[in-house]
């Protein structure tokens, strides 16, 4: 009776094939076996093992030569091709954990990506010079769903509640709101202001798709005031060019204010309370993210975890 173990064929890998090869081309046990840094018995048990998974002797040797047999020369060209796609498998997969190529996507909240990701990118561009990084800057509701799709490999999101079970969320850094207005207008000059102060202000808003909106909406009708806005718009640089033709005063991330240094508008810090958006590395829960994500990651809550910003 045969066990199963026996009626199994053998099993071989690319260093039986390797070994083969090496043979071939060296027409020689000896030199083949330096080659490859093996005893001649250790080279000779690589060659039998490949022999028997096949069911067929690949090489005679004899006292003064050593060459394929017919069925050797058949398999050479094949085993060529073996060898070749497994070094050009191995040194893209090499390629990928060493950095050294390739392409990370990430989302990121439109403000983070303007105000305070280009000298991250920067840094990681100078370190990493052949991996090109694609940002997803979209509003909170896409940020989420290009990671739950897997089209981003890690987002920085601003948190507004529990973080749902398939996501987990790494806390980066709390960025205030500020009020800001020209810099000739009435509040430049002055101090903190209360978010009382604004009940009689034309307000510019940003849309209800925005993060911000629903702070500051809240904000305010925890106060018993209904949020009246004189212009609302659906992007930061609208707002920012409504606020520079006078139109209003607007309240605006602490960061975006820190990165609009060449207008004609500045920033008081908003009291009475103090509110600010709390940002966050999300990433679903169970993924693992690919060498050029992780060293992204790394510089991105290097760079903004505890990151002083505002007004």
């Amino acid at each position: 009776m045969i066990s199963d173990t026996e009626s199994m064929p053998a099993e071989f890998g690319i260093p039986e094939v390797e070994a083969f090869v090496r043979i071939v081309d060296c027409g020689s046990f000896r030199q083949a076996a330096a080659e490859m840094r093996l005893t001649q018995s250790a080279l000779t048990q690589r060659l039998k093992k490949l022999e028997a998974a096949l069911g067929a002797r690949l090489v005679d040797r004899t006292t003064r030569a050593v060459a394929p047999t017919a069925i050797g020369r058949s398999f050479l060209p094949s085993a060529r091709r073996l060898l070749q796609q497994f070094e050009e498998t191995a040194a893209g997969i090499r390629g990928v954990i060493e950095v050294a190529g390739g392409q990370v996507t990430i989302a990121s909240l439109i403000s983070v990506a303007t105000y305070a990701l280009p000298p991250v990118l920067k840094a990681f561009a100078e370190r990493h010079p052949r991996v090109g990084v694609r940002i997803l800057d979209e509003a909170e509701q896409e940020i989420v769903q290009h990671l739950r799709s897997g089209e981003a490999e890690f987002a920085v999101d601003m948190l507004t509640g529990p973080v749902e079970p398939d996501l987990t969320a790494t806390p980066l850094t709390d960025d205030p709101f500020v009020l800001a207005c020209r810099e000739d207008h009435p509040l430049a000059a002055g101090g903190p202001v209360a978010w009382s102060a604004l009940s009689d202000m034309p307000v510019i808003a940003l849309g209800s798709r925005s993060g911000t909106s629903r702070v500051v909406n809240a904000q305010l009708t925890a106060q018993g005031r209904s949020p009246a806005w004189r212009h609302e718009v659906q992007h930061l640089s609208t707002l920012v060019g409504l606020l520079e033709a006078g139109l209003g005063v607007g309240i605006v991330p602490g960061m975006a204010m820190a990165g609009l240094s060449g207008h004609r508008l500045v920033a008081r810090p908003l009291t009475e309370p103090a509110v600010a958006r709390r940002l966050v590395l999300l990433e679903r829960r169970g993924a693992t993210l690919s060498p050029a994500a992780v060293a992204l990651r790394s510089m991105v809550v290097q760079a903004l975890a505890g990151r002083a910003v505002g007004g």
